[in-house]
């Protein structure tokens, strides 16, 4: 499939992880730390646009950032709004070129590009949180979610684009690690299930 770009995470020293598809489905169906002011909202906002074009859905990232908790910084949603405006300028080639791909088929070229992105988001003034939420709205199929309470202090994880394109790595290792020897079927119902 590929090689990645050169960035390294450790998960856990001395400890291998493993894990079954049903366990994962598990603890995603266990799993309940958002508030209950955001339930719904990720279907509403994200899923059911996400084939729409970014600049067209700038209210619908600022509503679903708001109740996410990512918009608590110096401005808010109108620094936001500001910073936004002004990345989708500069961004909007590669995120349309991989709007719609999922994490698991991504090319060692898209993990540059999410790079390049983050990278330019982060530059515009984005926090580090607002940027991994944003990118998870912009391309909820290929980009995980990036916050400090649930991924970075979880993994011991520093707070730069290089870092959040490991963590993104990661992620399709962990997807292709879980989905050997079965079938495309399988990894489409997980997709599902999300």
């Amino acid at each position: 499939m590929g090689s990645f770009p050169r960035y390294s995470m450790v998960v856990h020293r001395l400890a291998r992880i493993s894990f079954e598809l049903e366990q994962l489905r598990e603890a995603a169906e266990k799993y309940a730390y958002h508030d209950a002011g955001t339930h719904g909202v990720w279907p509403r906002l994200v899923w059911e646009q996400r084939s729409e074009s970014p600049v067209a859905r700038l209210d619908n990232a600022v509503e679903f950032l708001g109740k996410w908790k990512a918009l608590r910084f110096k401005g808010g949603s109108a620094a936001f709004r500001r910073i936004c405006t002004n990345w989708l300028r500069k961004n909007l080639t590669d995120l349309q070129r991989l709007q719609g791909r999922v994490l698991y088929s991504l090319a060692p070229q898209d993990f540059q590009r999410i790079l390049d992105i983050s990278s330019s988001l982060r530059d515009c003034g984005a926090p580090p949180t607002t940027m991994g939420k944003s990118l998870h709205f912009f391309l909820p199929e290929t980009v995980m979610m990036w916050d400090q309470a649930i991924v970075r202090n979880t993994y011991k994880l520093r707070s730069d684009p290089g870092s959040f394109v490991s963590y993104q790595g990661f992620g399709w290792k962990l997807l292709h690690n879980l989905t050997r020897g079965k079938t495309i079927k399988v990894l489409s119902q997980l997709e599902k299930d999300h």
